[in-house]
């Protein structure tokens, strides 16, 4: 587990990263001082070379070695000091030497020669018999395009490896050293930036489902932590929402089916217990086919909305004369309630042609149809109005009913649920009509709207896409 964790990954990351930096940066540091060495190195060995190769020392080129040294030292100088000067012929044979030490004797490179003899400088390294390497220069000395001589100057690498050899050892201490430092640091910085996932993880341990209400503190919301602890309180609004409906919705659907199956049990029982005569059966079986109707409702509309909520709801697309189908519904709609002597109107602007599945769309104006009718007080008025409003069809079912409270508006499309003074048998409903009519119209693309005023009426709206060749 310790492996595992983000704060270990976090820090063997962190040290990794650094690693390949210092890496790369002492590399780079170690390149440039060796080349800066090897560079001051040519410029001494050119220096003498230039020096030797002058045409006042021409007459001492070919002197032996006593008299050779002596010339070097008196024109050279200091410059000499561990150095190795030797003159060559055009052929590669030595005509004078210093007496320097043997391990800087380097002979001439054939790669040298052949440079040389085109009139170019050479510089080369070369292991010799000591500890350390030798930087030489074969420097050509050329008369009327021909070479005459070569002046080849050596010196040992002895102080620059010296130094290139201290650089090597910070490194090697104070990269271990520095990745120590930062391991420590890192793991350090980690725990502390994931300290507040921790706090959010042992907050969420305490989260169930009886508990749902519960919230995670948010310190700083605009930071990385902060917004995952937003995210995760707006889940758990949702979730604990999604549960409240569940809750809801079970305690409703026992409630609805609960009544019905009561009433079949009370009165198949008092039917077995008293019913003697066939018209008594016949009216305990024309009483018992009510409620199992009314329960088949219920289960019908339930299944029909959780289709079209999973996707499930497949829909008869066709060309719909929106007019055509309101009419027809309207003047069905007049014969639901004839004794309360309500004024039913339709009208239409204009022709409305929409795609749509018929079936669904008469479910959809039938049950807010029927509710106007329902709870509009006898004299009362209900009028429906189509047109059409920035690419939509629009349709509003208007009564002069009872309305409906503010409290109640945000919920009234929700399953079962019922304004208080309209929660009864006798008015019939189960709480899926408004339901089924928002899920379906949704399936269309559409929406419904609703205004309503207690004890003046209610509008509600519905908006369908028109059709494409409208």
């Amino acid at each position: 587990m310790f492996f595992r964790s983000i704060r270990f990954s976090l820090t063997l990351w962190y040290a990794v990263t650094l690693a390949v930096i210092l890496v790369l940066f002492s590399s780079f540091i170690y390149l440039v001082l060796q080349n800066q060495l090897t560079k001051e190195i040519d410029r001494e060995l050119l220096t003498v070379a230039e020096a030797v190769a002058s045409p006042t020392l021409e007459p001492f080129r070919r002197a032996g070695p006593s008299v050779f040294d002596q010339v070097l030292e008196d024109f050279i100088g200091n410059r000499l000091t561990g150095k190795y000067v030797q003159v060559l012929d055009g052929g590669g044979r030595t005509t004078a030497s210093s007496k320097s030490s043997e391990e800087l004797r380097i002979s001439l490179s054939k790669a040298a020669s052949r440079r040389a003899w085109a009139g170019k400088v050479t510089y080369e390294t070369k292991v010799s018999l000591g500890l350390y390497p030798v930087r030489t220069i074969s420097y050509p000395i050329m008369e009327n395009g021909r070479l005459m001589q070569i002046v080849q100057v050596g010196s040992s690498m002895r102080e620059a490896a010296e130094t290139l050899d201290k650089v090597l050892v910070v490194f090697a201490v104070s990269i271990p050293l520095s990745l120590s430092l930062w391991s420590v640091g890192g793991w350090f910085l980690a725990g502390r930036a994931l300290k507040p996932v921790d706090f959010i993880t042992r907050s969420a341990r305490k989260i169930t489902a009886e508990n749902l209400g519960l919230r995670l503190e948010v310190v700083n919301p605009q930071d990385e932590i902060g917004r995952l602890a937003t995210t995760f309180n707006d889940t758990l609004e949702r979730l604990e929402d999604a549960f409240r409906r569940v809750k809801q919705f079970t305690g409703d659907v026992s409630h609805e089916l609960r009544t019905p199956l009561t009433i079949l049990r009370g009165e198949t029982e008092v039917g077995l217990r008293w019913a003697r005569e066939p018209e008594e059966f016949r009216e305990l079986f024309r009483s018992n086919l009510e409620e199992i109707n009314r329960m088949s409702k219920i289960i019908e509309a339930l299944l029909e909305i959780s289709r079209a909520e999973e996707g499930g709801l497949k829909l008869e697309l066709t060309p719909i004369d929106l007019g055509d189908l309101l009419g027809e519904l309207v003047q069905q709609s007049r014969l639901i309630d004839q004794e309360k002597g309500l004024k039913i109107t339709f009208t239409a602007e204009e022709s409305v042609t929409i795609r749509g599945d018929w079936l669904r769309l008469r479910q959809v104006f039938m049950n807010l149809l029927g509710n106007a009718v329902a709870y509009t007080p006898a004299g009362g008025e209900v009028s429906v109005v189509l047109n059409t409003s920035g690419g939509f069809a629009r349709v509003m079912v208007i009564d002069s009913g009872v309305g409906i409270p503010a409290d109640d508006l945000p919920h009234i499309f929700e399953r079962f649920y019922r304004v208080d003074k309209a929660r009864n048998r006798n008015d019939g409903g189960c709480g899926l009509g408004l339901s089924l009519a928002w899920t379906l119209t949704e399936a269309h693309g559409g929406k419904i709207e609703v205004v309503s005023e207690l004890n003046k009426g209610s509008v509600f709206t519905v908006y369908l896409p028109l059709h494409p060749s409208a």
